[in-house]
């Protein structure tokens, strides 16, 4: 039984173009909610953008992206060799290797990018207030910053909070816990242009709903009402242009 579950995840794609346990998955709704904040800036620039993917894993944020961005110039920032080179399998102009997030600023000039996306990156730097800056700094006049974040209820993330402070950090866990009070206090120096959930409920493993897309329109429909209630958040920062 558990390798016929196995077996049905390569067969089935999420949104039609990974392989999935569900068909609308939500935990591929990260990637494929992007589309929303890309396609628009793609239009009005009217050009190929120029977008910087920090944290790219193995590039699902190109996968579900690529084809709103014909001829996009993909940088990425990805520390695990395998990962990197799987990126540039998939198109990225370069993958930065050497940059260690919580010490070191990212090697572009102020403005290099249209986009910069982040997804599922911040939670996991003690230096998230001067991580972000950097990013902020890096994107051009006009541009957006594409956050993905995990959420907590307040009590939860107090909790969890304290828990960090008594023990310190586990390798590879978070380090920072937002509920959206505190995300929204985090993000106050920044123009945000876009902000909601869709993760309410997830059974992938052990429920079908995903595979329908009544529930995913649903978990979107509710997310948009009650994002402190997701378990995860999408946030579109937007750079304001130049005079």
């Amino acid at each position: 039984m558990r390798l016929e579950f196995y077996k049905k995840r390569e067969d089935q794609l999420a949104f039609g173009i990974v392989p999935a346990f569900r068909r609308y998955e939500l935990y591929y709704a990260r990637f494929h909610e992007m589309r929303r904040a890309l396609e628009p800036l793609q239009k009005s620039l009217g050009r190929p953008l120029r977008i910087l993917d920090v944290g790219s894993g193995i590039g699902d944020a190109h996968r579900f992206t690529a084809d709103l961005c014909p001829g996009a110039e993909w940088v990425g920032i990805e520390i695990d060799p395998l990962r990197a080179r799987k990126c540039r399998d998939l198109g990225y102009a370069q993958v930065v290797e050497d940059v260690d997030l919580e010490r070191d600023p990212l090697p572009f000039p102020e403005g290099r990018f249209d986009v910069v996306i982040a997804s599922h990156v911040l939670e996991h730097l003690e230096n998230a207030k001067e991580a972000l800056a950097d990013w902020h700094r890096v994107l051009a006049p006009g541009g957006v910053l594409l956050l993905g974040v995990p959420m907590h209820l307040g009590f939860i993330a107090a909790l969890a909070r304290l828990r960090y402070r008594l023990f310190g950090r586990r390798p590879r866990r978070h380090c920072q816990f937002f509920s959206l009070r505190t995300l929204r206090r985090f993000l106050s120096g920044y123009l945000v242009r876009d902000l909601w959930g869709f993760r309410i409920l997830s059974a992938r493993r052990q429920l079908p709903l995903e595979d329908f897309e009544w529930f995913y329109r649903a978990s979107l429909w509710l997310g948009r009402r009650f994002p402190g209630l997701t378990q995860e958040v999408n946030v579109v920062l937007e750079k304001a242009p130049r005079d």
